[in-house]
């Protein structure tokens, strides 16, 4: 049987280092449980360390120490049947970085990490398997978890029913480890749908999986760059296109994790360049354009 092949890609900020170790635990312990027979796994944690966006000379730490900090996560990959840990100096924010892998790696589906995300030791192989099970149907196709309540009533739709009644904000100040730590009832995999409406809502970043196909349709303009919301603009793209469906998995929750990832652990010792808006706004309007033009041929 062919396996199927999946990329699990991270982009974590110079910052993240710490979150970044955590995350690779957390996938070695969602490894057990993947059948190897099935999937063919590649992990590709890219790490930027250029001067575009930290300023190395008036830092207190220098890139030599997390240099060493990445080279020692190395070992966290050996359960992948492919792993790539690259240092970068030339990506100037995860839009590109993806846009580079969707067109560097021959694979069936894709996942799309951030570091500060807590999941389930089953999250892994549930979204795999689920996979599988799509695509006996259909070849483009978004699978997401469900989550806890977030910021307003746009997130109801993945909202699992365990958090429904809990307030909007309840995400900043619940303990995400505890929360994700259950599958909360029967799993079952549904189409995200709200009477005969399809309907898209994901976080890019959060355990997403995208079909290769649903991406190389997509044909993303290879100039894009910086930190534009290229999840909005796969929502966006895919309402236009009807044999595009998202799915989410029933009673698997994962977190945005708040409480322990505060992100300040290196404040007093890095001059950091935030650079999220420089390519934001012309990003966007190329892949609006894009839309566009396709819509128009």
């Amino acid at each position: 049987m062919k396996k199927n092949k999946v990329l699990i890609q991270i982009f974590p900020m110079v910052t993240d280092i710490d979150y970044l170790e955590r995350t690779l635990l957390l996938l070695k312990q969602n490894s057990v449980y993947v059948d190897k027979s099935k999937f063919y796994i590649i992990l590709d944690v890219t790490y930027p360390l250029s001067d575009y966006f930290v300023d190395w000379d008036n830092s207190i730490l220098k890139k030599d120490f997390f240099l060493d900090k990445f080279e020692n996560l190395k070992k966290y990959g050996d359960w992948a049947d492919e792993s790539y840990f690259n240092i970068d100096e030339e990506i100037k924010g995860c839009v590109d970085y993806c846009v580079n892998n969707i067109n560097k790696y021959d694979v069936d589906d894709a996942i799309w990490l951030d570091t500060d995300i807590v999941f389930n030791p089953y999250t892994l192989n549930l979204i795999l398997e689920s996979s599988l099970e799509i695509k006996s149907s259909q070849s483009k196709y978004i699978i997401t978890p469900e989550c806890v309540k977030l910021w307003d009533n746009s997130w109801d739709i993945l909202t699992n029913n365990q958090y429904a009644s809990k307030p909007y904000g309840y995400e900043k100040n619940n303990d995400s480890i505890t929360d994700v730590m259950d599958i909360l009832g029967e799993i079952s995999l549904e189409p995200l749908v709200w009477g005969n409406e399809k309907l898209f809502k994901f976080g890019g970043s959060w355990f997403t999986l995208y079909s290769k196909e649903l991406l190389d349709s997509i044909n993303f303009p290879k100039d894009l760059k910086g930190y534009s919301p290229i999840d909005t603009f796969i929502m966006t793209y895919s309402k236009y296109f009807p044999e595009i469906t998202q799915f989410k998995i029933k009673n698997l929750v994962i977190c945005e994790d708040y409480k322990h990832t505060p992100r300040t652990t290196y404040s007093k010792y890095l001059k950091t360049i935030d650079r999220k808006l420089e390519y934001f706004n012309s990003s966007w309007e190329i892949m609006i354009n894009h839309l566009q033009n396709k819509l128009n041929k």
